[in-house]
């Protein structure tokens, strides 16, 4: 649910949005003060300066808005740009946190007003503009509320800076206002919650990576913890190359490129939504901000990046050499935790993990810790470490134990650590640890969790719509040319 709160006449827009009813739309009140709504949803304030008497109350009311937890998102209009830029100024002199701002003039249409419109329509924004600030809210909207934003893709020619290095040269291209603010966010995100991110550029390699250190130089976590694919092939093409590797559903990657065209293709392979066209730099501050507000508290993860990173290398191993090979070389290491859990880390793998994720009961930090101090219950995670990087928790299993039979309730493995042929071995530690005889594992069939799946009906004995019956030989035979070479760690 959206609060909604107008002073002039946006029902076309409102409609466009599809966010309340169009009974409830007709029931919205016009008012100038700004009204301070007392529950925990996010607000959307449509104002024309113009109708308010005295603008130096409006400034009050949005900084108190602004104390709120909740984000808010203002579009500000006026019949005059001059006057609007000045109170816009006015207000990001202030510490505005939660809010967003969207100035008409500055979205990147040629004549945002027409007067002609107001008596007639009840308004003087053009059509053009009309359309332009649905686009831009819907987009916006739906970043707020996604709080798990885990790779963004980003161009670079009048994306990240102005120009075209290619054309114009190092020395010509620079960051303007809202370029420099929108890196900044994003270098912030990069360091406080580990967020990747990944260049995708047209252009010649060794140019455009000397112009991101040359222009990028104040923004150290995004040179130095970057994916980089800078070359003359599609960008859909390196786009791919890299989901493949992070391996994250596409609902949490997001691309922003200035051409509408990249828009266009890269919308066929990642989702609509997903993809903004940053028409202007204004544009892309405003959405890298939104991207700020709604992400910067969300669960840290810094191994993120090495890990990955070092995934690349991990598949190359295994290309050329094998996996057996992989394990035999790599120096792995398994501790198997089941006293001192980390729950916040158990709880997200819980709730984020769609890949590899048996029965999806996305269960919370609370509902672990009562299950972990309840005597038929078992509650494990694993960690893993290699000679290539530290992936940390990467696994959880929450087990039942019934009478003869062990029932495993929820059984999950980070994306970014399937196909090292762990999951067989996560499996046949808790078999000898708890000397098991009859396992079964509860599942739900999604279209998200085919690796799980796939994996299971290798084990199996048989099935039915709730469970599986595991083959504990098969569970033992998938790991035997491979298990000694894995050293693991009890605690």
């Amino acid at each position: 649910m959206i609060n909604i709160h107008r002073n002039f006449f946006v029902d076309n827009i409102l409609k466009d949005l599809k966010i309340i009813s169009n009974n409830q739309i007709n029931k919205l009140p016009y008012k100038d003060n700004i009204a301070l709504f007392n529950n925990n949803y996010e607000s959307l304030y449509f104002v024309d300066i113009d109708r308010i008497k005295d603008l130096k109350i409006l400034k009050k009311d949005i900084k108190s808005i602004n104390s709120k937890k909740k984000f808010s998102l203002f579009l500000l209009i006026s019949k005059k740009k001059s006057k609007l830029k000045k109170f816009e100024n006015e207000l990001t002199e202030i510490n505005i946190n939660n809010i967003s701002i969207i100035n008409i003039y500055k979205i990147g249409i040629k004549n945002p007003v027409d007067e002609k419109r107001e008596k007639i329509l009840h308004t003087y924004l053009s059509i053009e503009t009309q359309l332009a600030i649905t686009a831009i809210f819907k987009k916006i909207i739906w970043l707020i509320n996604n709080k798990d934003i885990r790779l963004v893709l980003l161009d670079l020619d009048d994306t990240c800076w102005t120009g075209v290095i290619g054309e114009d040269g190092i020395n010509k291209i620079y960051l303007d206002k809202y370029q420099n603010d929108a890196l900044k966010l994003i270098d912030n995100l990069i360091s406080k919650t580990g967020l990747l991110i990944s260049f995708h550029s047209k252009n010649y390699e060794k140019l455009a990576k000397k112009g991101i250190i040359k222009k990028l130089y104040n923004y150290k976590n995004l040179i130095k913890k970057s994916f980089k694919y800078i070359n003359w092939d599609p960008k859909i093409k390196s786009i791919k190359t890299i989901t493949n590797i992070v391996n994250f559903s596409k609902n949490n990657i997001v691309f922003f490129d200035d051409s509408i065209s990249e828009i266009k293709q890269v919308n066929n392979f990642l989702k609509k939504k997903n993809c903004f066209w940053t028409k202007n730099s204004y544009l892309f501050f405003s959405y890298i901000k939104v991207l700020y507000i709604s992400n910067i508290n969300k669960i840290i993860n810094k191994k993120r990046f090495k890990d990955i990173k070092s995934n690349i290398v991990r598949e190359d191993a295994k290309v050329n050499y094998g996996l057996i090979n992989y394990v035999k070389t790599s120096k792995l290491q398994v501790i198997f935790t089941l006293k001192n859990l980390n729950f916040s880390r158990c709880a997200e793998m819980s709730n984020k993990t769609n890949q590899f994720n048996a029965s999806y009961s996305r269960y919370k930090i609370d509902n672990i810790k009562k299950l972990n101090k309840n005597k038929n219950y078992i509650i494990v995670s694993f960690s893993v470490n290699d000679k290539y990087s530290d992936s940390g928790i990467i696994s959880l299993m929450v087990i039942e134990n019934k009478k003869d039979t062990f029932i495993i309730k929820e059984f999950v493995i980070s994306c970014r650590a399937l196909g090292r042929g762990l999951e067989s071995f996560f499996l046949n530690l808790v078999i000898k640890k708890f000397l098991i005889t009859k396992l079964i594992i509860n599942y739900t069939k999604t279209e998200k969790n085919k690796p799980f799946m796939k994996f299971v009906q290798n084990i199996k004995n048989n099935q039915n719509k709730k469970f599986y019956s595991i083959n504990l030989t098969k569970v033992k035979k998938n790991i035997a040319n491979y298990e000694k070479y894995i050293k693991t760690k009890i605690n």
